[in-house]
């Protein structure tokens, strides 16, 4: 074979993997409800299981359970991330949050916070402003975390919030209590989350849905 058709397949086959690894992008709507038994491209950790029941739904409901083992090193924090279908345009796509159900497995209480992530060049970090308390002993909370620049804190980089919603390379769910910071907390913990769904603030499905109350009344009469 010649050096030019091995140049040329060289650069078709790079051309498709970078096709492949670009071509993650968020969708409204979109729902991670791990009943395929995979962990749907969420890493993290010191350890991932799907488990196959007891989730929200009950008997059959498969979740994703996420634990951490506290001390120093890899594994230490409970953080969970996705840089697969999470990624991508949330302007273009008119996300404005992201819900998930939760449930604390382990023997302390969590501050959960949404954490955005920028790595074009320069590691950029957005996190909640406000975490939500995931508490020992609780059942299945439904979060709702607001991906509004109003809503979050930049924690690391100088980028704009603009440019981090065109372009976001990691969406990350954590424990960090206290005031919002580039980075978790060393904790021996463990929780479950499932229906992970790219949405619209409550705001926008409560107009939605007013609107749609309006038209199927003007119909009827």
């Amino acid at each position: 074979m010649s050096r030019i058709r091995v140049f040329s397949l060289v650069a078709i086959i790079f051309a498709l993997a970078l096709a492949a690894t670009s071509g993650a992008q968020i969708v409204l709507g979109q729902v991670d409800n791990f009943q395929d038994g995979t962990l749907q491209g969420w890493g993290g950790g010191a350890s991932l299981t799907n488990v196959a029941t007891g989730g929200p739904g009950g008997a059959g409901d498969r979740f994703l359970q996420v634990q951490s083992f506290g001390g120093i090193g890899g594994g230490s924090r409970l953080a969970t991330f996705n840089s697969a279908q999470w990624t991508g345009n949330y302007s273009a796509a008119s996300v404005t949050a992201v819900s998930l159900f939760m449930r604390n497995l382990g023997q302390t209480n969590l501050a959960i916070r949404l954490v955005l992530f920028d790595l074009d060049g320069v590691d950029e970090r957005w996190t909640s402003t406000v975490s939500q308390a995931l508490s020992v002993g609780g059942a299945w909370q439904l979060m709702t975390f607001s991906v509004a620049e109003s809503s979050l804190t930049r924690v690391q980089g100088s980028g704009s919030y603009a440019n981090l919603m065109v372009d976001v390379d990691r969406l990350m769910f954590r424990h960090q209590s206290g005031a919002p910071a580039a980075e978790g907390q060393a904790i021996a913990a463990m929780a479950g989350m499932d229906n992970v769904r790219a949405v619209p603030e409550p705001a926008s499905l409560l107009a939605l849905g007013l609107g749609t109350l309006f038209l199927r009344r003007r119909r009827r009469s």
